[in-house]
């Protein structure tokens, strides 16, 4: 598996409706179970999602994403948003994953660590995917081309 530190969109299920987020903290931890780490925010609707099903999806989104689709998980609340409503996915495993994306990965929650702002992930590669050829998006490429974009797109987002 190819994990590079970029931006990832984290889908699960509350048990109601399909949820998402935009993370950046993934890495791989392990080989034997192939595993990789990833945290969120403890007050993310994702993050309360995957406590409940021990179980979620991450698309590694490419380098040429639209800045649309890091404005709706990255900027909005699943309580705000109907996130994937606007977004072109399927089912992965049960779980959206952005049609775009250049991989997909479903993965199954071993372990977790709750730190005071974030919960740190352990799981399990169930299985993984490449959908496509291509750059995936790095982090620094967000900070320093994407992120005055994203925030554009994210104020003519709210204004609909």
């Amino acid at each position: 598996y190819k994990i590079p530190l970029g931006l990832y969109i984290l889908s699960a299920n509350n048990g109601k409706k399909d949820i998402g987020s935009i993370i950046d903290a993934v890495m791989m931890v392990a080989n034997q179970p192939c595993a990789l780490a990833i945290s969120c925010g403890n007050q993310s609707n994702t993050k309360q999602a995957i406590d409940k099903s021990l179980n979620f999806n991450l698309s590694v989104l490419p380098k040429n994403v639209s800045p649309d689709i890091i404005a709706n998980f990255g900027f909005f609340s699943s309580n705000e948003r109907e996130k994937w409503k606007y977004t072109s996915h399927h089912k992965y495993h049960g779980l959206p994953v952005f049609d775009e994306a250049l991989a997909f990965i479903n993965a199954k929650v071993i372990h977790k660590y709750e730190l005071c702002s974030n919960t740190v992930f352990i799981a399990e590669i169930v299985d993984a995917e490449i959908n496509k050829q291509g750059e995936s998006l790095l982090y620094q490429d967000y900070r320093g081309e994407l992120k005055n974009n994203v925030i554009k797109a994210y104020q003519r987002l709210k204004g609909e």
